[in-house]
């Protein structure tokens, strides 16, 4: 079957922090719309680790055709925001050449970033690399980032706005991790984006979704998280890079090795994925054209699909 050019797609990407309803809209989309579901929940594709990441139930897989859902076991260190990102868009083409269609649905920004804009090559390095340097930049004022682009890239710099964050951002780090001139790059046709995102966040207010968090880590242990991370740490070895890099996998190996007490645990599993939500929400709210609402707003996430 004849591949489709997906310059041209509109694809709902649903994003927002951890806890806030993505999966529920995700559902509800699918099933009036008939959409397929891509996961962009880089920790959702590893294998074995089910509770602590919040993975769909067997109900609510069942509920639609759903992408990159377990596709990696958790010592596998190459698979990346790259490859992802590649593979997202080779996915798309067939999807929509039969006739289909798919949304995005997920909250790992890098990987969204990937899918939709892409990067220039993989060069091998660690997607945590890659968020430690966005984090940094991130904390410096847009102004001062583009007088940094103009002496780094004055071509590329010229021809955007010094208030475009997104594409500040982009450049610098294509700059960092390349040695290379986004326009440069540019110059040998590779699009600003490969389709065009229809962003949908979603998100509650902070008291609600902290509760939320809360919440939800409560239910996770209830759920079994500790028997298992004991389970895939006496399997892995407790020292597995991707669990010390896993927020309630850390912590409850933290608790296994005597080092911190139950009680502490989960307070340091909730603390820790508040922070990382707020995270999210930073990088998210960067994203050109993107629609906040709250997960009870379907109607008002509907009207924007009608095309």
């Amino acid at each position: 079957m004849p591949s489709c050019d997906i310059s041209k797609l509109k694809i709902p990407v649903i994003c927002g922090p951890t806890a806030a309803g993505k999966t529920s809209v995700a559902l509800r989309l699918a099933e009036k719309y008939g959409y397929e579901i891509i996961s962009a929940d880089s920790r959702q594709m590893v294998r074995e680790m089910n509770i602590g990441t919040a993975k769909p139930n067997l109900e609510e897989l069942s509920r639609a055709q759903h992408h990159f859902i377990d596709i990696i076991d958790p010592d596998n260190e190459i698979y990346n925001s790259y490859v992802y990102g590649n593979e997202v868009r080779n996915l798309l083409s067939k999807i929509y050449s039969e006739g289909k269609k798919a949304l995005i649905c997920g909250g790992s920004g890098l990987y969204i970033q990937s899918a939709v804009h892409g990067f220039f090559e993989d060069l091998g390095i660690d997607d945590s690399e890659k968020l430690e340097y966005r984090k940094e930049i991130e904390s410096i004022e847009t102004g001062k980032l583009h007088e940094q682009l103009k002496i780094i890239d004055p071509d590329y710099a010229q021809i955007i706005p010094s208030t475009n964050k997104q594409r500040i951002y982009r450049a610098l780090e294509v700059y960092h991790f390349t040695g290379r001139k986004i326009s440069e790059l540019h110059s040998g046709h590779q699009p600003d984006q490969f389709f065009q995102p229809v962003y949908l966040g979603i998100n509650f207010e902070r008291e609600k979704l902290y509760k939320a968090i809360n919440d939800r880590v409560l239910m996770m242990i209830e759920a079994g998280l500790i028997e298992e991370v004991e389970r895939l740490a006496n399997k892995y070895g407790s020292g597995l890079k991707r669990f010390k890099k896993t927020i309630g996998y850390k912590e409850v190996i933290e608790f296994l090795n005597g080092n911190i007490d139950k009680d502490t645990m989960i307070d340091e599993i909730q603390k820790n994925t508040r922070h990382f939500a707020k995270r999210q929400i930073t990088w998210f709210k960067r994203n050109e054209g993107m629609n906040w609402f709250d997960p009870g707003q379907i109607n008002e996430i509907q009207s924007l699909l009608i095309w």
